[in-house]
């Protein structure tokens, strides 16, 4: 035995099919009606493939289950002309599938909207919180108000404006690179002194992309062992990084080239750095 709904996507969505197509009232469903048209559109569905069927069937003996239950007299004399889900009395043997069928129809709604998204909002998401309430922006122990969007973002926009502001022609060749580990002391010192600094700032003492992106990773770090808080006061606004509550405990080992935990952090002599013309 075969059968084939291709046009349904389970048993529920051929049931709002059904309601809708007759105009019924989803809070007063006459199952006696509903369960015949449900059973004879299984009955004359194209018989191809029952693999996933089951699902169709158990609605079916539900639809049949409910039917017989209402036929019960001292049920019937209860029975009210519902207009919203809250007027379904306990007991009505329909109020769970009434339930079933708007949460159903809600998700479905839902996942309709986010398909005619662009992928800002669909597959990834902003805060959600334009604006920032102005006691807290004061407060540099506050909980992270940013999130990880936000310092994306932000990282972009860095990487463009530092693409914009090169020469090409010229290439700076370092004897040595930054690392994550010396990263993060730099952003604790600059702490130490300043208290808090956007990320703006650290950005614009970087040379190089790598050193755009060792910045990233290492504020990322710092974050997470909570020895930093990342702030934000307004979607986009530069994201500010204050002292967090384990920001006087050793950085956080980060195993990158056998680097030490606590490396001394000096720019470099002029004399180590190369230029190509």
């Amino acid at each position: 035995m075969y059968l084939r709904l291709e046009n349904f996507d389970g048993p529920l969505d051929l049931l709002l099919h059904l309601i809708k197509q007759q105009e019924i009232n989803v809070f007063n469903i006459p199952i006696s009606i509903v369960a015949e048209q449900y059973v004879a559109f299984l009955r004359n569905a194209p018989m191809l493939d029952f693999h996933m069927a089951g699902e169709f069937l158990a609605m079916a003996a539900q639809l049949l289950e409910i039917k017989a239950n209402l036929l019960v007299p001292a049920l019937q004399n209860r029975l009210v002309d519902a207009q919203s889900l809250e007027e379904i009395p306990e007991d009505d043997p329909r109020r769970p599938l009434v339930e079933s069928l708007l949460e159903f129809e809600a998700i479905r709604e839902a996942c309709e909207r986010l398909d005619k998204l662009s992928i800002l909002g669909r597959d990834v998401f902003p805060s959600g919180e334009p604006t920032r309430r102005e006691d807290e922006h004061d407060n540099l122990h506050a909980p992270i108000k940013g999130d990880a969007f936000s310092l994306v973002i932000a990282f972009e926009r860095m990487l463009l404006r530092f693409a914009q502001s090169q020469s090409a022609p010229t290439v700076k060749v370092r004897a040595q690179k930054v690392t994550i580990q010396s990263r993060m002391v730099v952003i604790k010192r600059r702490l130490e002194m300043t208290q808090q600094v956007s990320l703006r700032e650290l950005f614009d003492d970087c040379e190089t992309r790598y050193d755009l992106i060792i910045t990233i990773m290492a504020t990322l770090e710092l974050a997470k062992a909570h020895h930093v808080l990342l702030r934000q006061d307004e979607l986009f606004s530069p994201v500010i990084i204050t002292i967090g509550e384990k920001f006087f405990e050793a950085a956080p080992e980060f195993g990158d080239e056998g680097s030490p935990a606590n490396p001394p952090v000096k720019p470099l002599p002029e004399e180590q750095v190369q230029t190509i013309e």
